[in-house]
């Protein structure tokens, strides 16, 4: 039986727009090392500040 070519194409932009869809997602967990590093010593310095200040001020 011959399919309907109509929906092969259908079928083959919706699995293009899914890996499209995925190689997105992914893209949002990937970071790089700069952007991780800048983020850990914000929390370093905020967190020994906070520290600092509530045994000053207490």
């Amino acid at each position: 039986m011959i399919e309907n070519p109509t929906k092969v194409e259908c079928d083959m932009h919706l699995e293009d727009e899914k890996s499209e869809n995925e190689e997105r997602a992914l893209s949002v967990f990937a970071s790089e090392k700069n952007e991780d590093l800048t983020a850990l010593v914000l929390v370093v310095v905020v967190t020994f500040f906070v520290l600092l200040f509530t045994k000053w001020l207490a």
